[in-house]
């Protein structure tokens, strides 16, 4: 005769009978695979295979994306490449044609062209690195700060702080300074000072979400 043990479920609580020397069973209430271990004691351990399988999917997307994050950092690489080849080459000729020709204006294009070129290149470059670093900053949940949030000349602590909240900082903090007396050269709720991490914040950086904000205003004691 095989002898039920009861069990729990470790994902919903329900209380399940299983038959004894099982390794594996499944809950009967909320499908979750329960693994047993019967040496000294009962030890159950929950499978999230929905997760392991999502997990995985997420890692494989990770890859695609790095692999295609690669191919394109190639490709801009080459074109690179290929762009300073091209001016070098330009300038070459245009060096060349103004030290054997009479006629300098052929060289001196051949300069201006293997110039501009060159110099699109580098803005170029220097364009894609800004992205990558966007998307790294972003990919890593980071926040940038727009202007319009710096600048608080006379503005509202309430607007400010909402301001922050609203881009997704999670630790904002307000101190009154209570040093208001008739609230004649200072309105009350004016800001004071805004500092992030204790420094001052600066527009178009990228921020932790937790970082440190603390914003001083003016009031009434």
């Amino acid at each position: 005769m095989i002898n039920p043990i009861s069990i729990k479920c470790p994902e919903c609580g329900a209380s399940l009978e299983i038959e004894e020397g099982r390794t594996s069973a499944f809950c009967t209430y909320c499908g979750a695979k329960i693994i047993l271990n019967n040496e000294n004691e009962h030890i159950i351990r929950h499978i999230d295979e929905a997760g392991i399988k999502q997990a995985e999917t997420e890692r494989l997307i990770r890859l695609k994306e790095l692999e295609m994050e690669d191919k394109e950092q190639t490709r801009e690489r080459k074109i690179r490449a290929i762009a300073l080849i091209t001016a070098l080459i330009f300038v070459g000729v245009g060096i060349i044609s103004m030290a054997i020709s009479e006629n300098s204006m052929m060289g001196m294009w051949g300069i201006i062209i293997g110039a501009y070129i060159g110099l699109f290149t580098f803005i170029r470059a220097d364009q894609n690195s800004k992205k990558k670093a966007e998307k790294v900053n972003l990919n890593a949940g980071k926040i940038k700060l727009p202007s319009s949030v710096v600048d608080i000349e006379n503005g509202d602590y309430r607007n400010i702080q909402t301001a922050y909240i609203s881009l997704g900082f999670k630790n904002v903090s307000v101190i009154n300074l209570r040093d208001l007396k008739a609230g004649i050269l200072k309105k009350p709720g004016v800001v004071e000072e805004v500092t992030i991490n204790g420094e001052e914040p600066e527009s178009d950086q990228w921020y932790d979400p937790n970082s440190a904000i603390i914003i001083t205003y003016h009031d009434f004691s």
